[in-house]
């Protein structure tokens, strides 16, 4: 039977080169594979890491008085990453001495040929925070300093290297003040050619891009336990915080999970307007200024790794291959 099947097969192909004069030649050009069917895009997936920074710097202010910062990240993204939802946690050094600063975050991110945007909601909690109090009672920070941010985030990718963003972020209650911030910045990043390092191996070469971000940080008139309650008026007293320009640039390395990044932050704020601004206790025996918002030059060493992009934990014996 076998041997039936090969002579049928062997006439077929015979009466085919027969019928067709071009059939010789297409024997010689590779006939087409079928079309591999697309994988399905992941439902759920997770990226994770962890950060040291020299100083833990938000918009232009140390949040660790000037010194290192731990920090972690993890987020769940859900529908091939139109959705998520996270939280992060810093060591922070607050004049309030919370434990850390526990953020939790959610939102969005729609995509439109070179746009891509992100809409979503953080919540900064910070745990076990004490109220300090000045000689004569009155208060020196706020009870508690947890609040929310509404944020828009819009990024532009002009060339496989240069991508231009735009930031908004809103608070109705910054820093637990009842003051009204809003935080409006732009963004540039700029990942430099492999030719400019002829000195590195062409596998290390393309790793190294220069950022930068410029914003203003709008700010309303405190009202909270800080100001102190005035009985005359029946309620507590305000003051305008300070509202203040700010930008930083830096030069980013990354290889496979590990980002180093080195950076220059400055804000226009004055010694004085800083320490009423942050609240920074030193400025009791300062002459009440405070450096917390002072030029810094910060390094930072960031693990991070995704399902989407596992990095070395792809290559055989990584870390995701414990889960299989």
């Amino acid at each position: 039977m076998r041997r039936l099947t090969t002579s049928i097969l062997a006439l077929g192909t015979l009466a085919g080169l027969a019928v067709s004069p071009a059939s010789s030649a297409d024997l010689a050009i590779p006939k087409a594979m079928p079309v591999e069917a697309k994988a399905a895009d992941p439902l759920i997936g997770f990226s994770f890491g962890s950060r040291y920074q020299t100083d833990y710097n938000f918009r232009g202010v140390s949040q660790s008085n000037l010194q290192g910062s731990y920090q972690t990240f993890f987020e769940a993204q859900f529908f091939n990453n139109f959705a998520y939802a996270g939280f992060a946690t810093y060591q922070v050094r607050l004049p309030t001495k919370p434990d850390m600063e526990f953020d939790l975050v959610a939102g969005i991110r729609p995509t439109f040929d070179k746009f891509a945007f992100d809409l979503g909601i953080l919540y900064y909690f910070y745990p076990n925070e004490q109220q300090l109090f000045n000689n004569n009672g009155s208060p020196f920070t706020t009870r508690n300093t947890d609040y929310y941010e509404a944020a828009g985030k819009m990024l532009y990718t002009a060339t496989d290297a240069l991508t231009v963003g735009t930031n908004v972020f809103f608070s109705p209650n910054f820093l637990g003040t009842h003051a009204n911030s809003t935080y409006a910045s732009g963004t540039l990043a700029y990942t430099l050619p492999a030719t400019f390092f002829p000195f590195l191996p062409e596998a290390y070469a393309g790793g190294f891009s220069l950022s930068s971000e410029l914003g203003y940080f709008f700010l309303g008139s405190a009202k909270s336990s800080a100001t102190g309650f005035d009985a005359g008026i029946g309620r507590f007293t305000s003051f305008n915080l300070p509202s203040y320009l700010y930008g930083n640039v830096g030069l980013s390395y990354t290889y496979k999970n590990i980002v180093l990044d080195v950076r220059y932050h400055n804000t226009d704020l004055t010694k004085t307007e800083c320490a009423a601004f942050t609240g920074d206790f030193r400025q009791i025996t300062n002459g009440g200024t405070s450096k917390w918002c002072g030029d810094a030059v910060i390094g930072s060493i960031t693990f991070q790794t995704s399902t989407a992009a596992p990095g070395i934990y792809a290559e055989p014996g990584g870390f995701l291959n414990l889960f299989r």
